[in-house]
């Protein structure tokens, strides 16, 4: 079966895997290049190919944004690039790095035996599957000339817009669990925060508060509608709606909010420099 990759996507899915790539931006540590052990371990890289059923490749991308991707970041998995194929419409794929083939098997009898992925969006995702192709490649495998001519494409391998999705689908996933070390990544050094009331919140209190931002004691339900995302060469807007329900004196009640997060692209990456929220009548 064809993998549905083209050869020149391929190497540059493959060789793009740097400290400005999509892994490391989100939650993941720098990575070194694929022709580098780690602990003696040679890294290769597995390519997935899903043919999806006519008409559902967009609900399948955002089902991996929204859903997909925040796992299997939690579930420290090294994903190097994913997205739509260029040659039709009904094709996607997904790309993660492992250290060898124990690694590849321990880490996804894990992640796909779990039950957050059982309960989660495992019958979703699968019903809009056909079948898909794997195929997983030494990094040693790759001739030097082609690693030479693949790295004079600057295309990235993930879009702007792509990125910016996860990272807003990330942000959210730090707050419900109180993740400081996550959100720590993902924020701007010179971060400020702007309360719905106008307060101004500096970076370090900001992260104070988040660390216990969210009580499941509390806080019911949350979830995110309606996202927009701009982008104005190195900034970017992302807004959403979010809907809640939290304990309040005993009573069950339901809030809504809209908020504006303001992205710079620093380096080959966002951060988050600015998050603004208003309250809004549900």
């Amino acid at each position: 079966m064809n993998t549905n990759l083209t050869g020149k996507a391929l190497l540059i899915f493959l060789l793009y895997y740097n400290p400005g790539s999509y892994a490391s931006s989100l939650n993941a540590p720098a990575q070194k290049p694929l022709n580098e052990n780690s602990n003696n371990k040679k890294q290769m890289v597995e390519i997935r190919s899903y043919n999806l059923k006519p008409g559902k490749r967009d609900l399948f991308h955002k089902l991996m944004i929204e859903q997909s991707l925040p796992m299997l970041l939690r579930w420290k998995v090294q994903v190097v690039a994913y997205g739509p194929s260029l040659h039709d419409d009904d094709s996607y794929f997904l790309v993660r790095a492992y250290d060898d083939l124990e690694d590849r098997q321990q880490s996804q009898d894990a992640f796909y035996g779990s039950e957050e992925w059982k309960s989660g969006p495992r019958e979703a995702i699968l019903a809009l599957i056909v079948n898909y192709t794997t195929i997983v490649i030494p990094a040693d495998s790759i001739p030097a000339n082609l690693i030479s001519s693949a790295m004079e494409n600057k295309t990235p391998m993930i879009g702007d817009k792509e990125q910016l999705s996860a990272l807003n689908a990330l942000f959210i996933k730090n707050f419900m669990t109180n993740d400081t070390v996550s959100h720590n990544k993902i924020i701007h050094k010179d971060f400020v925060y702007i309360s719905s009331s106008g307060k101004i919140v500096k970076r370090d209190d900001y992260m104070k508060a988040w660390a216990h931002g969210w009580d499941d004691k509390v806080d019911k339900s949350f979830e995110y509608k309606d996202e927009s995302i701009r982008i104005f060469g190195n900034m970017a807007l992302v807004r959403s709606n979010t809907f809640y329900s939290r304990l309040e004196n005993g009573k069950l009640v339901h809030g809504k909010t809209v908020y504006t997060d303001t992205y710079v692209k620093e380096d080959g990456r966002w951060w988050c420099v600015q998050a603004q929220i208003t309250q809004v009548k549900p």
